[in-house]
């Protein structure tokens, strides 16, 4: 007699709550909103592929950048002056926020602007690698450098 097969369901892993989307959002147009405002649709995308990144991290590592964005949010008072959230900055002052954060002489705060403007940039770039010229999932070329170990 045969084994019953198990259904296991896989659910996707998630690890920001409500008030996590709006500052990863806030943060992703602070860092790449140069040339104008991005679309809002894909700053949500973006904000959903962010969080299922760093879901898969453990839980040390989770319950950190968590509480980086907490800190993010609440501390405009001390690095600007202004009596705000960060997701409630303009997009002028959200930058300068952020360039104060980078240049920050508490270590700390550079430290959560490194953390997250690292992570940030991994993935937003990812999406925009065919336009550096990178083949994407046809890399015939590159896998047969690997393979043969030299370059034609």
């Amino acid at each position: 007699m045969a084994k019953p097969l198990l259904h296991v369901a896989d659910y996707p892993r998630t690890t920001f709550g409500a008030r996590h989307l709006p500052i990863v959002v806030a943060l992703a147009e602070g860092f790449f909103a140069h040339d104008g405002l991005l679309e809002p649709a894909r700053l949500a995308r973006f904000a959903v592929d962010v969080d299922g990144a760093i879901s898969t991290a453990s839980k040390t590592l989770r319950f950190g950048l968590l509480a980086m964005l907490d800190i993010i949010e609440w501390t405009p008072l001390f690095v600007l002056g202004k009596a705000s959230t960060f997701t409630s900055l303009s997009l002028e002052d959200r930058a300068r926020y952020l360039t104060r954060l980078e240049r920050s002489r508490l270590v700390s705060l550079a430290l959560i602007f490194v953390a997250w403007k690292t992570l940030l940039t991994m993935l937003y770039f990812e999406d925009e690698l065919e336009l550096l010229g990178y083949p994407g999932p046809e890399r015939v070329r590159y896998l047969s450098v690997v393979q043969d170990g030299h370059d034609d």
